[in-house]
């Protein structure tokens, strides 16, 4: 009898204490980083390629440094009513609760984030994935404005080299007419 009494004091402690214990949400989007570029064909055999890993790991540690982390409150309109103070303890909470992690497959990754208000787990995540598809965007306008530049390069010297070729065919056919 003894024991289950105990037993039944336990699980009462046990569900009161599951019940005072504040709801947690979680939020997570899964992201693909297509880590192909369009110089990647055109610089084949020319130059070194990066390490593509080391590159999506850099722009994951990246996205969470303070200035993104403040666009992220800004967006997510967590910056209602803060101190100096408190904005520095919220900044530190979601470097803490911000996480972005390989899902397992190549190139697809999870970022997630937890909070007692579910609209505002929902409203991180989205200014994070936002902010990510921004810079996502930046950098392939950065890769397709190289690649235009290198195309560029390359048939300005082809249209030199004909107009040489051109010339000095020219030149020969004078010289064999002079005969």
């Amino acid at each position: 009898w003894y024991a289950i009494v105990f037993a039944w004091i336990i699980a009462l402690g046990g569900w009161t204490a599951v019940y005072l214990m504040p709801d947690r949400y979680e939020a997570f989007a899964r992201v693909h980083v297509d880590t192909q570029t369009v110089l990647r064909p055109l610089l084949s055999g020319l130059a070194v390629q990066p390490n593509l890993d080391q590159m999506v790991t850099m722009m994951s540690r990246t996205l969470i440094n303070r200035p993104n982390l403040e666009k992220v409150i800004k967006m997510a309109d967590m910056d209602v009513g803060l101190t100096a103070e408190s904005r520095q303890r919220l900044i530190t909470s979601l470097t803490r609760e911000l996480t972005i992690k390989s899902a397992g497959s190549e190139n697809l990754y999870s970022i997630s984030y937890g909070d007692e208000n579910p609209q505002q787990a929902k409203r991180v995540v989205q200014s994070l994935l936002t902010l990510f598809m921004e810079g996502s965007l930046g950098d392939k306008r950065k890769d397709s404005d190289s690649a235009r530049r290198f195309i560029d390069e390359q048939l300005k010297g082809y249209s030199e080299k004909l107009v040489d070729a051109e010339d000095a065919k020219a030149e020969s056919v004078d010289r064999i007419e002079d005969r």
